[in-house]
């Protein structure tokens, strides 16, 4: 490692205690969490997972959850995945989703394997909160992608992931169907929906353009399309895309920005209520010098005001 990376691993990082240690109580600001995703346990509580790491984005290697009764007060970390368990050696431990498909539990995570594409994969378990055991990658050998989310739709799953700017420069969001088992992706489903570019707020002049954290979510019998990309002047943004009629593998609208305070990769969720809840992660970076961390943050999905995507 040169001394460049060196110095910027120890000033903007964030010396915690790996793995972090088991509590009763933490809060949401205490859990340093990046794209957190909850879902609910059935029992009551909910369980929620994130990308966890210790000083940079790729020196994680395993996957955690903590429970909670009432989206306050947090649980945990148990983990669901250890990577010194697995077969070959990974890195990343990006954006963990846990899914209920037809009674099974499944957990997406992105992960990066010495001399092979970074990529999606997917792992199964018994129980919502049991250990996840690798069933197979389900995103593209040849893109380096992330962010893989899953989606259910005529019984047929889909995968819809980020083809990473270091491939293509202007990030695509892309979707690819799984196959009927679930132990594989069906050739040539692969389709592009979006560029990062068809953002059109404060569209950023990096020659390199980012998607991140698509997830779909439906309202008033519409399919919706949450995704994240970096602003001009670096700022992290969560945008809203509609699917026309209703298609995963077709044209989608952009209906604009629903947070641009420099976060992120979120998804919705419905409380025991019936509220539906978005959680993100804000800010969407550390630093040791304006003391912040990136957390989640929960909130009423109907109390965010849509900004014109054309609005700048």
């Amino acid at each position: 490692m040169g001394l460049y990376k060196k110095f910027r691993k120890y000033v903007t990082g964030k010396r915690m205690v790996w793995p972090p240690a088991f509590r009763e109580d933490y809060s949401l600001e205490e859990i340093n969490f990046r794209d957190p995703y909850i879902v609910k346990d059935g029992k009551g509580g909910y369980v929620m997972t994130g990308t966890i790491y210790h000083y940079n984005y790729n020196d994680s290697n395993m996957c955690v959850l903590y429970k909670s009764k009432d989206l306050k007060k947090w649980q945990g970390p148990f983990v669901i995945v250890d990577g010194n368990k697995l077969d070959d050696k990974y890195y990343d431990f990006w954006a963990p989703e846990i899914h209920i498909i037809d009674n099974r539990f499944f957990l997406a995570i992105t992960l990066h394997k010495k001399n092979c594409k970074r990529g999606t994969y997917l792992f199964e378990s018994k129980t919502l909160d049991g250990e996840y055991s690798m069933v197979c990658r389900i995103t593209p050998f040849d893109k380096s992608s992330l962010d893989g989310t899953l989606v259910c739709q005529n019984g047929e799953v889909w995968c819809t992931y980020c083809h990473e700017y270091i491939d293509v420069k202007d990030g695509h969001i892309r979707c690819v169907r799984l196959n009927k088992n679930m132990s594989g992706i069906e050739p040539d489903t692969d389709r592009l929906l979006f560029k990062a570019s068809a953002n059109k707020y404060k569209l950023t002049n990096k020659k390199y353009k980012v998607t991140d954290g698509p997830f779909y979510f439906e309202k008033d019998n519409r399919l919706y399309l949450l995704w994240s990309t970096e602003l001009k002047g670096g700022k992290y943004a969560l945008l809203l895309s509609e699917a026309c009629e209703n298609k995963i593998d077709g044209e989608y609208i952009q209906r604009g920005v629903l947070f641009d305070k420099d976060g992120g990769h979120a998804m919705i969720f419905e409380d025991y209520d019936g509220t539906k809840k978005l959680v993100l992660h804000c800010p969407n970076a550390r630093t040791i010098f304006t003391h912040q961390f990136e957390h989640p943050i929960i909130l009423n999905y109907e109390d965010i005001k849509l900004i014109p995507c054309d609005k700048n």
